[in-house]
């Protein structure tokens, strides 16, 4: 699921400029809602809000990305960068996932190991 949960999970995730807000409530509901749901708050990566008022002294991160357990099993380096604003109040979000298949690593050995008459049938054993 993604999108803007118009929530917080934290108290450090709103700044609203001094102004005073009791977020306890919304936040015990919120996480609450990811517990029931056994859902997993993938990582923020690249800015800290994702709302930014015009004035500038309102800031949240209302905006999440929640996976599946599931999920996290085939994609577990999932994260997602916030984008700066262009248009809107609100950022983008760009999911990544990073999952680096190499492949097989290539056999390196000395020269020198190949005059020996054993190393071949050693290297086949292995």
């Amino acid at each position: 699921m993604v999108g803007d949960f118009n929530s917080i999970r934290r108290i450090d995730e709103r700044r609203n400029a001094g102004i005073e807000v009791d977020h306890k409530r919304e936040m015990r509901s919120f996480n609450n809602f990811i517990e029931i749901t056994e859902l997993v708050d993938i990582p923020m990566l690249g800015r800290k809000f994702t709302l930014y008022k015009p004035n500038g002294l309102i800031k949240s991160r209302i905006d999440h990305i929640l996976v599946s357990r599931e999920w996290l099993i085939m994609w577990p380096h999932s994260k997602y960068h916030v984008l700066d604003k262009s248009v809107s109040d609100q950022c983008a979000l760009v999911l990544k996932i990073v999952s680096t298949d190499w492949g097989l690593k290539p056999f390196r050995s000395l020269d020198i190991w190949q005059k020996d008459g054993r190393f071949l049938d050693f290297v086949r054993a292995k």
